[in-house]
Order: structure tokens, then sequence, then C-alpha cells
């Protein structure tokens, strides 16, 4: 087994979370609640496996790209007046 392998089962506190993703505890409690990261609750706290958080922070951010359209509108002269 190697470190990547052992480092993904690592448990962490929700703590360790929001400083590995640069967010707040309380920002890490509401992406629990939303199901955004998965958790597993221990007594009173959370637990978050560091796969999970490395899922969380690899995710594309944002909308998708979408191209514009243009809506090409012709006139000919004879109309213009």
């Amino acid at each position: 087994m190697t470190e990547a392998d052992n480092n993904s089962h690592e448990l962490l506190s929700v703590a360790q979370a929001a400083k590995l993703l640069g967010v707040s505890r309380q920002r890490v409690h509401d992406l629990i609640k939303n199901g955004q990261i998965l958790a597993c609750k221990l007594g009173r706290y959370y637990y978050i496996e560091h796969a999970e958080v490395d899922r969380y922070k690899n995710q594309p951010t944002g909308k998708p790209y979408q191209p514009r359209t243009t809506t090409v509108i012709t006139k000919s002269i004879d109309n213009c007046q």
C-alpha cells in the first residue's frame, strides 16, 4: 500500500478539512448538510475521509461554459429608409 492509498483513508476532523479547503468550519458543516461532502458522524463530531476532501477540491467550479449564440440580422438596402 502506498502513501497516497494510506492518506485517502485517513479521517479528518471538520477543522482539518476546513484548513485543507481554505474555508471556515461552518462552511464545511454546510457542505456536509447539503450533501456536497460525505461525512460520518461519530458521537457528536463529523469525520471526513481525505479522499472526499480531494474529490470536492478537484471538482469544477462556476457555471459550465456555453458559447454565445449570435443572431445575424441582415437588411437589404432597399428596405432602409
